[in-house]
């Protein structure tokens, strides 16, 4: 195997933030991210508010496709996703009051 100036970077010698990225992808993708995404500033989104609406969307699946042989778990869903029971119930009520604002539009 030959040996390029790639073999020479050495993550101690970059500088903080690229060392906290080869720390959560490797040297590899920290490479090919700089070449990709050379000289532009990234601001990362905190992943609560990243995935957020994934999140949301995939509580409002599970509680439409919850029935009396596969109950809600309120619980269960706050632990996978990272919400809090509180913010679950909050965004299934808040769904139901937009169906039901739709259905007073609809009926009009």
């Amino acid at each position: 195997m030959s040996e390029t100036w790639r073999d020479y970077i050495k993550t101690e010698n970059l500088p903080e933030d690229y060392q906290l990225i080869v720390g959560a992808i490797g040297l590899e993708n920290t490479i090919k991210l700089a070449h990709t995404l050379p000289s532009i500033y990234i601001y990362l989104l905190s992943p609560d508010k990243l995935f957020k609406p994934a999140k949301v969307q995939y509580i409002l699946d599970r509680y439409a496709q919850s029935c009396p042989g596969k109950p809600f778990n309120h619980r269960r869903i706050a632990l996978e996703t990272g919400l809090s029971i509180r913010e679950i119930y909050d965004i299934i009520a808040a769904r139901k009051e937009e169906s039901k604002q739709q259905s007073l539009f609809d009926d009009a």
